[in-house]
C-alpha cells in the first residue's frame, strides 16, 4: 500500500468515527429531552391525582355528614 491509499483509509475511519460521534450525542440529547418530557408529564399527572384525591375525601367527608344526619332521623322516627 502506497501511502495516498492509507491515507484514503485513515480519513474514511475518521469521518467514520466522527459521523458515530455526533450519532451518539444526538441520541444521548434526544434521550434526555424525551426523559425531561416524561417526568413533566408525570408531575402533571401527579399532580391531577393529587387534586382528585382531594376531592374525593372532601365528598366522602361531606356523605359521612349526611349519613350521620340521616341515622339522626331515623333514630328520631323509629
Amino acid at each position: 500500500m502506497d501511502i495516498a491509499q492509507t491515507s484514503v483509509i485513515a480519513v474514511a475511519v475518521i469521518v467514520v468515527a466522527v459521523a458515530a460521534t455526533i450519532g451518539l450525542i444526538a441520541f444521548g440529547v434526544y434521550r434526555a429531552r424525551f426523559a425531561a418530557a416524561r417526568e413533566d408529564n408525570y408531575r402533571q399527572l401527579a399532580g391531577r391525582v393529587a387534586d382528585d384525591l382531594t376531592g374525593v375525601r372532601t365528598e366522602l367527608g361531606e356523605v359521612r355528614q349526611r349519613l350521620a344526619a340521616l341515622e339522626k332521623l331515623l333514630t328520631q322516627i323509629g
